[in-house]
């Protein structure tokens, strides 16, 4: 049973590193569209969306490791 759990906590934590390296990307990058001149409103609001999606991951995390 802990190796399941050690496992899902495992692939938990993959999953949360991801989705942290996929936003930093994202932040870089709408930067740069800003920058330029670019209407950057969906891509923030899809920025937000993943930023929520982030911190539901880490809550079940913490919940998981409790």
């Amino acid at each position: 049973m802990t190796a399941v759990i050690n496992s899902e906590l495992d692939q938990l934590r993959r999953g949360i590193a991801e989705r942290q390296r996929y936003i930093e990307g994202q932040q870089v990058l709408i930067e740069v569209l800003e920058h330029d001149g670019h209407d950057v409103r969906e891509q923030e609001i899809a920025l937000n969306s993943e930023r929520s999606k982030l911190d539901q991951q880490l809550q079940l995390s913490r919940k998981r490791q409790a």
